[in-house]
């Protein structure tokens, strides 16, 4: 008998309360002023780029009916998405990235601790450490929107503008990750059989999204340090 129903919800109820951390107040609590921003979009593209390797290491022990979602889930991601015209993340633009030695030591030091979590786990909870972030970011499962979309409309409140006149990328990850999320859904229906996996399932969760708090409180914690009035 399957377990996910039961983990689901659990789930479901994590990457809800996860909006509630410290963290994530401290950074919705920090006005976004351009330098701010800039701050931001300096290590917005080696987290992509981290999202792509973790993915890829998730894949590597898995069987094969997981290898072919993540491979259809990674389609968007790293070949073409028609809504974007292009992947979500080019090699033009890690070309144009900052050196990774550059980034903010928090933001390196969580990147590092997602692709350790990604590649030393059983197969099962390396998938957990990458769907759960996405997870988060499903609208249809998170009560007052995902993280891209609440960041987003943030960003509006704080600089003006509208949803509509944002970047590409921002728009298609307020909606993509409902469909990346739920097509992982079969997979664990089919392979969350006991309770040893179930428990595996949450608990790889909950050392993801602790990066993940980790990571957000670097760069807010950064973009803090400048002065709402020098950054405006």
């Amino acid at each position: 008998m399957s377990l996910w129903p039961k983990v689901r919800e659990e789930l479901n109820t994590i990457v809800n309360r996860h909006f509630e951390t410290p963290e994530y107040r401290q950074l919705f609590a920090v006005k976004l002023t351009p330098a701010r921003q800039a701050i931001w979009d300096v290590h917005y593209p080696h987290y992509i780029k981290s999202r792509r390797d973790c993915w890829g290491a998730a894949a590597v022990k898995a069987p094969l009916d997981v290898k072919r979602a993540i491979w259809e889930h990674e389609k968007d991601e790293l070949i073409y998405d028609a809504r974007m015209g292009s992947a979500h993340l080019t090699d033009q633009q890690m070309a144009e990235a900052a050196a990774e030695s550059n980034l903010l030591p928090g933001v390196r030091a969580a990147l590092m601790a997602w692709m350790y979590l990604s590649t030393t786990s059983p197969w099962i909870e390396a998938l957990t450490v990458n769907h759960i972030t996405e997870r988060k970011n499903n609208p249809a499962i998170v009560k007052g929107g995902g993280f891209t979309a609440r960041f987003a409309y943030k960003r509006v409140a704080d600089q003006g503008g509208t949803i509509e006149g944002l970047d590409i990328n921002t728009k298609v990850h307020m909606v993509a990750d409902e469909d990346h999320s739920d097509m992982f859904e079969p997979i664990y229906d089919r392979h969350i059989t006991d309770e040893r996996t179930a428990q595996a399932v949450i608990r790889s969760a909950l050392d993801s999204l602790a990066v993940d708090r980790a990571y957000r409180s670097a760069l807010a914690t950064a973009m803090a340090q400048i002065e709402e009035s020098a950054a405006a």
